[in-house]
């Protein structure tokens, strides 16, 4: 098995990637009709299956209009410390700085590939970044009582040729973004993706609500290029983490 060692942005970790994926993920789905031009995404607007990687990396979720996020008190005095501290050289560790799940949205961000598959009425988000998995399931509802987790529960369904999931019952162990933008676990996150360029892309427009850190919903974006020429590779974040906790304390470097 052939390996190499990735370093990532701050706060992620050094992770050891080796090439073991691909077998077990490929046999999950149905076989589809080849395409005339193999390095072309699919002319169907609902066929998001694929590897997909977002161009460069920005570490920030900003509002589409521009400015800063419609911060309350709270959510202003939580982000100003997180930024200090980091500035300061001393960044405040988060879920992902020990091999978590780096939570919703911040996982959207990551510079990593994301594969998607779908079979039946689930659609599975394959993220290289530390083998986080969302399992998003088409035309239910949420669940009643659902304790929150890393990731939440998604569910989703169809406007047109929009994709639009809907996510809760998120912890409050991650960020909204690198940064340092935080959140409670009255955190809603609702994402409305859809082709664009001819299907090369996806464009995915993330509305952001929490009543306690922001005084209403805020929407940013993120774009994913359709990538037929990369494979999802394991993603040991746990392996030469330099991020790992020290006397029960982690603290990103």
């Amino acid at each position: 098995m052939a390996c190499r060692v990735q370093g990532s942005a701050a706060g992620m970790g050094v992770a050891l990637i080796c090439l073991a994926f691909a077998g077990s993920v490929a046999a999950q789905g149905a076989a589809k009709p080849a395409s005339p031009d193999a390095d072309a995404p699919s002319s169907d607007p609902h066929d998001f299956d694929g590897v997909w990687f977002t161009r460069g990396y920005d570490r920030k979720f900003r509002p589409v209009e521009g400015g800063m996020p419609p911060f309350t008190e709270k959510g202003r005095k939580d982000w100003e410390r997180n930024v200090a501290a980091d500035k300061a050289g001393m960044p405040v560790a988060d879920a992902p700085t020990a091999c978590l799940p780096h939570g919703i949205p911040r996982l959207l961000a990551s510079p990593y590939p994301i594969q998607i598959i779908t079979v039946g009425n689930q659609m599975t988000w394959l993220h290289e970044v530390n083998r986080n998995q969302r399992f998003i399931w088409l035309d239910e509802k949420h669940p009643a009582n659902l304790e929150p987790t890393y990731l939440g529960h998604s569910v989703a369904h169809w406007e047109g040729d929009t994709l639009v999931i809907d996510t809760t019952a998120l912890n409050d162990k991650t960020r909204i973004d690198e940064e340092g933008i935080t959140h409670t676990t009255q955190l809603h996150v609702v994402e409305r993706i859809r082709k664009i360029n001819g299907g090369k892309e996806l464009e995915s427009l993330i509305t952001i609500t929490d009543p306690v850190m922001f005084t209403k919903p805020w929407t940013t974006k993120r774009t994913y290029e359709w990538r037929p020429d990369v494979r999802i590779m394991e993603y040991a974040c746990e392996e030469n983490n330099r991020n790992a906790p020290v006397d029960g304390v982690t603290r990103a470097k």
